[in-house]
């Protein structure tokens, strides 16, 4: 496993090519579905430009003083932006403080580095502040930036990037990097590669906290229970779940997980079943709907992730999911 990462060597390949041929770029944006990976290979990255053991061989050692307080976030010369807790955007003060942190002379590293997670929920404004460091970066900065997807940010920031994006690992490579890299028995490996959808962070996650699989079977029952509900029960449903935005997120990721395995159903494709664990109700809501429903439905799951990521209401935008589904009768 290249850098100790689960999958993506071709992108470990590129970033190794670009420090070993002293052909780094001053911003870098790593986009794809969350759990992917995207902050692990950021960190990888900037690990491997500042591993004291590493030499010029663009593999850091993992195990220094340097690279652990690179991967802490702890590093003097690294500085990153999120969302911070409480909020639902990252803000322009953010990016106004990290444009004063680059500008400093580097502590160690001999260059300054700008991680910036999960940029698609920056605000308008906090993506146009950044712009003139992105055009005129100082020579010792590297920007690197996350992002689900390059279309949720200004064009005017994706065109100052070189991006990389990541695709879900394949399930074998997923649940043998989980065997390896983490010690995890083979079938368990096996299953969280499958209900991760190849997401080794997800699958990550679920190892270390079993309550996020609990909530998992909660969300996939609720669906079931949403399904056979009137629009009143829809409605009450929408209205509980919009005051946890953090629930409506991981709703919608189980969600949709279940649209796309009846829709690889119902086309006979040879994709495996991402829910394994759940392939009877699976069969059962596929007996009910023909495959114009299913994939109007992941349209709507789509729509809804779509409106969210643009900051809409969240009530509003459950409800008018909710009106979307088809009905499905609870009976075996």
């Amino acid at each position: 496993m290249t850098w100790d990462l689960i999958g993506h060597d071709w992108a470990v390949q590129l970033l190794r090519g670009h420090i070993l041929n002293n052909s780094l770029r001053h911003a870098y944006l790593i986009t794809g579905p969350r759990g992917v990976g995207k902050a692990n290979l950021a960190i990888r990255f900037i690990q491997a430009l500042t591993c004291p053991e590493g030499g010029s061989s663009g593999n850091p050692c993992l195990v220094c003083q340097t690279c652990k307080r690179v991967d802490r976030l702890e590093y003097p010369d690294l500085f990153p932006v999120g969302v911070e807790e409480e909020s639902k955007q990252i803000k322009i003060d953010q990016i106004r403080e990290l444009i004063h942190n680059l500008s400093l002379s580097p502590y160690e590293a001999g260059r300054r580095f700008g991680l910036l997670l999960d940029f698609e929920n920056a605000s308008p404004s906090a993506q146009n502040s950044l712009l003139k460091t992105l055009e005129e970066p100082p020579g010792s900065v590297i920007l690197i930036l996350t992002s689900i997807t390059s279309s949720a940010l200004l064009d005017t920031i994706t065109s100052r990037c070189e991006e990389i994006k990541l695709n879900s690992v394949p399930l074998d490579v997923t649940s043998r990097g989980l065997q390896e890299l983490h010690n995890i028995p083979p079938q368990e490996a096996q299953f969280l590669a499958h209900v991760s959808g190849g997401k080794p962070e997800i699958a990550l996650a679920m190892h270390v906290d079993p309550d996020i699989l609990e909530r998992r079977r909660n969300l996939f029952n609720e669906h079931l229970e949403i399904l056979a509900g009137n629009s009143v029960r829809r409605f009450a449903y929408a209205n509980q779940v919009s005051k946890d935005p953090h629930k409506v997120r991981e709703l919608l990721d189980t969600w949709i997980s279940i649209w796309q395995d009846i829709l690889h159903q119902s086309s006979q494709s040879q994709i495996p079943l991402q829910n394994i664990d759940r392939e009877e109700d699976i069969q059962h809501i596929l007996r009910q709907v023909d495959f114009a429903t299913t994939r109007n439905s992941l349209i709507l799951f789509r729509r809804a992730h779509q409106l969210l990521g643009e900051n809409a209401n969240l009530k509003l935008t459950l409800e008018d999911l909710m009106l979307g589904l088809p009905t499905i009768s609870t009976s075996l």
